[in-house]
């Protein structure tokens, strides 16, 4: 089954993400808080810090949350509009 990642889905602030059945456009889920913006960006392919320690909501040896959940944000803007294979969520 085929996904879309969708940014400011109508109705929604530009800052909200979705994600949604390509096909029936039913909504799989929904974050607007900048804490879900991790764990949706590593659904979609994003690591927080190579050195694995942390999901992007806690600081590591190496990044501090702030800049994690910034580059998590940019990471989802940058995939609008695209759609991946809901296996390899």
């Amino acid at each position: 089954m085929k996904i879309r990642l969708e940014q400011g889905p109508e109705g929604a602030p530009n800052f909200c993400f979705g994600l949604y059945d390509a096909a029936t456009g039913e909504c799989f889920e929904f974050v607007q808080s900048d804490w879900d913006y991790a764990g949706l960006a590593a659904r979609c392919g994003w690591q927080a810090c190579e050195c694995g320690a942390t999901d992007g909501t806690v600081n590591c040896e190496h990044r501090k949350v702030s800049e994690m959940l910034s580059e998590a944000f940019d990471f989802l803007a940058e995939r609008d509009g695209l759609e991946f294979e809901m296996e390899d969520l």
